[in-house]
């Protein structure tokens, strides 16, 4: 079997990948078979050493994420089974993945209204400084010394509290955009195909 010849049956193997996913692939396997003739192998022998082409579709298709990979090997074996399970089942995966969505954007939310209440308490403590200060200052007018250097005194401590809430809150908010991206991308992850690394890992 010649490279083409290779290459045909393979891209016939993956026909249930999308034409980019399967432009990828096949572009690899391109490029590792002349990887191979240039290391001086011949034509066959470097299409031999690439495995047969159902082990690799395989092969492939295995690497995939769970969803995917369940669609895929579906429509490979019946497209118009795929289209059958699609309709047939939708009454109850419609339902599911509104529910998984609807679970994804709660958590989602709930994280970030923990960080907005950490901002509020920061943005309350710092604005009861000038506020003690306001209160001092009418404390001083009215003649009530004491009262007034009460304010100023409360003032600064809350002030500082402030400043400290609004590190946390700071530090909190970007720790919690790292988590939400790593957590977004582990929930989506039995969804999404693999990127062009692991594919080059697979054909390896």
């Amino acid at each position: 079997m010649n490279k083409k010849d290779y290459l045909d049956a393979l891209a016939k193997a993956l026909d249930c990948l999308s034409r980019e996913k399967r432009s990828e692939i096949l572009s690899f396997y391109r490029e590792a078979i002349d990887d191979r003739i240039e290391e001086g192998m011949s034509e066959e022998e470097a299409v031999c050493a690439m495995g047969p082409v159902e082990l690799a579709a395989e092969s492939i298709l295995g690497e995939l994420p769970v969803v995917p990979r369940a669609v895929a090997k579906t429509r490979r074996k019946s497209p118009a089974l795929l289209w059958v399970l699609a309709i047939a089942g939708s009454p109850l995966w419609i339902p599911l993945a509104f529910a998984f969505l609807l679970a994804v954007a709660s958590v989602y939310l709930c994280t970030w209204l923990a960080a907005a209440c950490i901002w509020l308490v920061a943005a309350v403590c710092m604005f009861a400084l000038p506020f003690g200060l306001y209160l001092a200052w009418c404390g001083v007018m009215t003649g009530t010394f004491a009262f007034a250097l009460a304010q100023v005194g409360l003032g600064c401590v809350l002030g500082g509290v402030g400043l400290l809430v609004f590190n946390a809150a700071f530090s909190a908010s970007r720790a919690l955009a790292v988590l939400s991206q790593k957590w977004i991308r582990k929930a989506v992850s039995p969804f999404k195909h693999y990127e062009a690394d692991n594919t080059c890992a697979v054909a390896a």
